[in-house]
């Protein structure tokens, strides 16, 4: 079976369906949104495990368009397991994408499907903890934006 993907709140206490950045002021960091990105969370069976997962910013019809967000690289990810620190911050957008790992994986790009109770300090392998953030240029237009962010990856 493949990965059962979930992303879920800072807490683990419920699906993260969308994010609402509020207002963005330029050259101002928004406030962070931290995720959890789980696969097989409170699996009672092994599932694939999701091999090389990538985040990417897509504008709102699922394209890497010229819309602002995307093409300038509004959003930006810290993923400690990756960075290192929780200070490190990824601009991604177009064809720039950030890699993500499980939190206790140093040197394997995946998070693994094995079955857990769904407790991430238990089951660090099984769940990636990112935070995103929107930094807008200083020349950005004002205005609402929509766009997506698309999680990737592949399972053998």
């Amino acid at each position: 079976m493949g990965p059962l993907i979930g992303i879920y709140n800072e807490a683990n206490s419920a699906l993260q369906a969308t994010w609402d950045v509020g207002i963005v002021r330029a050259q101002i960091p928004s406030d962070e949104l931290t995720i959890n990105i789980w696969n097989n969370r409170t699996g009672a069976t092994d599932v694939s495990d999701l091999r090389e997962p990538m985040l990417a910013v897509l504008d709102s019809n699922g394209l890497t368009s010229d819309t602002a967000v995307p093409k300038d690289k509004w959003v930006q990810v810290n993923v400690e397991s990756v960075d290192g620190n929780t200070t490190t911050w990824t601009p991604i957008g177009g064809t720039v994408t950030k890699l993500l790992r499980a939190n206790d994986l140093v040197t394997e790009d995946i998070i693994k499907g094995t079955m857990n109770n769904g407790d991430p300090l238990l089951f660090p392998q099984n769940v990636c903890t990112t935070k995103l953030r929107i930094v807008a240029p200083l020349n950005s237009i004002p205005g609402d934006f929509s766009f997506k962010i698309r999680l990737t990856g592949y399972f053998t």
